[in-house]
């Protein structure tokens, strides 16, 4: 039961495009107990949930941050290998949106509450931080927590002059084992609040602080994480994540457990969809959306239906037949080619050259003023076994050992042996 008396924290445990789910918790907790995230004293979050972390953290509207979310699952469905495919940029969509969306004081407002985990490449040890100097800063820690290696690219990007990736290949769930610390994940598990398993488990796996249950649930959230599924399951996903939500915020009696759901909630998706460009689409189809079945979002905030219905919509052209077949051979035909991801790869390459000497500067940086190995032994190779000694008599000198050695037996052999 957590006590609000106390001091308490939150941590966000990284999930990639399962960070969706993150807008559905963080929905319901600013519509019904919005203390709960505003007065905690630390917001941890690694990877998809340092991004979720900090958009709690500054207030940045829940809205945007779901359309920039499924933007970029969008974008990367348009490729054949999805978020693998070399035209597709996770990483610099991710800075862009942090460009367009952290105010100018961000790093200042971020400072002290924030804690974003991150991993050194040149020892894999974790790394907690929480002070920023300036607002590209922030968003360069939050680009490395981010970072998972290959995935994203080859080179990982620097933190004040170091390289670090994805904050959970060494703890995805910071300070998770603190009592007053409350973890959210989109996996089944042991987590304070994460979804319930419908089946029985007999297995659980801990992958860096983060349980999670062995089920087929967890096996598709975990393929989610890395491929992101349609925009309607995304959009389920969300809505999931605001019922946890709610259930955890009743079973800790942080709000009524009779309290009830929003007044007109029948009728709450079509008022939302009204007010897009497809209102007479939508009276079309009584029974339900031609792209969203409005059950799945019912008790999400109607700004956050909106942005779902129309990514939905996106999703699912209104057109006909032909007009979709010929959108999909002229977005997936060429992404089989081997000439258009030999083109984006040469584009990505071309991008990384000028910073070539940078990055080599670094590496041959850190390893600058240490010899390697070969260096030593032949070093070694080249120095004498003894060196001469200025404390000792000239008839001790031991600079070639064979011959003073036998100089030294003969001159004083016979002479009786002398106490220190």
């Amino acid at each position: 039961m957590l006590d609000l008396s106390k001091e308490w924290s939150i941590s966000f445990a990284g999930c990639g495009f399962m960070g969706i789910y993150y807008v559905g918790v963080t929905s319901c907790i600013l519509e019904r107990f919005p203390r709960f995230l505003q007065e905690a004293s630390k917001v941890y979050g690694a990877s998809a949930g340092a991004l979720m972390a900090a958009v709690g953290t500054l207030g940045i509207p829940l809205d945007k941050c779901c359309a920039d979310l499924m933007h970029m699952a969008k974008e990367a469905r348009k490729h054949s290998l999805g978020p693998l495919h070399p035209a597709y940029n996770l990483l610099q969509i991710v800075q862009d949106t942090l460009l367009g969306r952290f105010p100018e004081d961000a790093h200042v407002r971020a400072s002290g509450k924030l804690c974003v985990s991150l991993t050194r490449v040149s020892d894999g040890k974790n790394l907690l931080v929480s002070q920023f100097d300036s607002r590209d800063e922030l968003i360069q820690a939050l680009k490395c927590s981010c970072f998972v290696p290959l995935y994203c690219g080859v080179v990982p990007p620097t933190y004040r002059g170091e390289y670090y990736v994805d904050g959970a290949v060494s703890d995805n769930m910071p300070r998770c084992n603190l009592g007053k610390t409350v973890t959210v994940s989109p996996y089944s598990g042991e987590s304070d609040l994460c979804p319930r398993a419908t089946t029985v488990n007999f297995y659980e796996v801990c992958f860096n602080n983060v349980s999670i249950q062995v089920n087929l649930e967890n096996l598709y959230r975990v393929t989610s994480t890395f491929f992101p599924p349609e925009a309607e399951a995304m959009a389920e996903i969300c809505h999931n994540g605001y019922m946890d939500a709610l259930r955890f915020l009743q079973e800790n009696d942080l709000i009524s457990s009779e309290l009830p759901l929003r007044s007109l909630e029948a009728d709450a998706s079509e008022r939302c969809c009204e007010q897009s460009p497809v209102q007479t689409e939508i009276k079309q189809h009584q029974e339900g959306h031609q792209w969203l079945n409005p059950e799945l979002i019912k008790n999400l905030p109607i700004t956050i239906q909106r942005v779902l219905c129309t990514a939905c919509r996106e999703t699912h052209s209104a057109d006909g037949l032909l007009t979709q077949m010929t959108e999909y051979l002229s977005k997936k035909v060429p992404s089989y080619l081997p000439f258009e991801s030999a083109c984006f790869l040469a584009q990505r390459v071309k991008d990384w050259i000028p910073d070539v000497p940078r990055d080599v500067s670094r590496i041959f940086g850190s390893t600058e003023g240490k010899q390697t190995l070969k260096e030593k032994v032949e070093g070694s190779k080249s120095r004498p076994l003894l060196h001469r000694s200025t404390s000792l008599p000239s008839d001790l000198n031991l600079c070639h050992p064979t011959h003073d050695v036998k100089r030294f037996c003969t001159k004083f052999r016979g002479q009786p042996h002398l106490e220190p």
